[in-house]
């Protein structure tokens, strides 16, 4: 069977007001081709379909027209489950009807013990689960963290798991060890969320959402899809793409890297270098977060900035420190040019300029030398 897995679509999200809708689409245009040229047999979406319980109607049609076009017009069945991003009634609406024609939508604690099979494949689909949630559902006042929840889950699947299939768990959880970024919005405080591999030892693939590297962990059997795009400046070097997965004979997983519309960039240099263009950047169209030296004698330099790179996203000036010790004045004996002149210095690292030098005469009888550099 070959399986595509995606995950962490988070339609309709918005990196620093930017609206991403263009850039999701072109990555998911690029997941539909792969369905209709690698002969894929089912699609796995593992979690957080959309960025908020109440998405927007843009984001709302986004998905619908590509899962259409994937579920209905390629006729490749599609197995999802909410993540924690995602609204539960949103999703679930209608998934009953759906199932009929192969998208099976899973949200609920009460459905993990019923596989989805295929082919000999069972896929038990886990949506992301609260603590307390399954507190109440097991009855169990020992739930107290996520691993404990998937202790319990793993006890009760293993007790109807046909062990003569090939068993896959389709989750939306926190593997230890993971490499999490900003993005992410954390499930719990500490530790209390990760969840230990060794749970999943008894089966045979654990295909993963939440953590937004595909190369989150290594294992044989456990894998992360990724997120669909760099959602954060902490994910810039990150690959994004999907996972193929061949479990015809030996099994095989490999990960496909998609192409951005617009890649993200973090540059940390000087203003002028900048503006200047001194620094090559291959996409002037890209999202930009800048740290630069050298900004505080500009002018609203985002908008200087912008007219370079119009979608600069973030600018953020380095703090200057002056290698020298900041000189003393003693107030009683020196003159007001003199404090003037040793604050321009202390603040700026050299001495006023003329500009600033006239301006200091001109309010205060002036006694600082006009020869000063400008």
């Amino acid at each position: 069977m070959k399986i595509l897995h995606t995950g962490d679509w988070h339609i309709g999200k918005r990196l620093n007001g930017m609206d991403l809708i263009e850039d999701q689409q072109h990555m998911l245009e690029q997941v539909l081709d792969c369905v209709r040229q690698e002969d894929i047999d089912v699609l796995v979406l593992a979690g957080d379909v959309f960025d908020r319980a109440n998405p927007s109607q843009s984001a709302l049609k986004l998905v619908n027209d590509y899962l259409y076009k994937i579920n209905i017009e390629e006729n490749v069945p599609v197995l999802a489950i909410s993540g924690n991003h995602d609204s539960r009634s949103r999703l679930d609406y209608g998934s009953y009807w759906f199932a009929k024609s192969g998208y099976h939508m899973r949200t609920a604690i009460d459905d993990i013990t019923t596989p989805i099979k295929m082919g000999g494949h069972h896929f038990y689909m886990i949506p992301y689960l609260d603590v307390l949630e399954a507190r109440v559902h097991f009855q169990d006042d020992g739930i107290k963290t996520h691993h404990d929840v998937y202790v319990r889950i793993t006890e009760e699947l293993s007790r109807v798991m046909d062990k003569n299939a090939f068993n896959i768990v389709v989750g939306h959880m926190f593997i230890s060890e993971g490499k999490t970024s900003e993005s992410e919005r954390p499930l719990s405080i500490g530790l209390s969320e990760e969840v230990s591999a060794e749970l999943f030892e008894a089966f045979d693939l654990v295909l993963l959402g939440h953590l937004h590297h595909p190369f989150a962990i290594t294992h044989d059997k456990i894998f992360y899809s990724g997120s669909l795009l760099k959602y954060s400046f902490s994910e810039v070097n990150q690959p994004k793409g999907y996972r193929l997965i061949d479990t015809t004979g030996i099994m095989q997983c490999r990960f496909v890297p998609l192409e951005m519309k617009r890649d993200l960039i973090h540059y940390t240099g000087t203003f002028d270098d900048v503006i200047e263009e001194a620094v090559h950047f291959n996409d002037k169209e890209a999202y930009f977060k800048f740290e630069l030296s050298g900004m505080s004698h500009i002018n609203d330099p985002m908008s200087k900035i912008k007219m370079i790179y119009p979608n600069t996203l973030e600018l953020r000036p380095i703090k200057e420190v002056s290698e020298e010790s900041i000189k003393a004045v003693d107030a009683d004996s020196s003159t007001d040019g003199e404090i003037f002149g040793s604050f321009i210095e202390n603040i700026f690292g050299e001495s006023p300029s003329r500009y600033q030098t006239e301006i200091f005469n001109n309010h205060f009888k002036g006694d600082i030398d006009e020869t000063d550099t400008d």
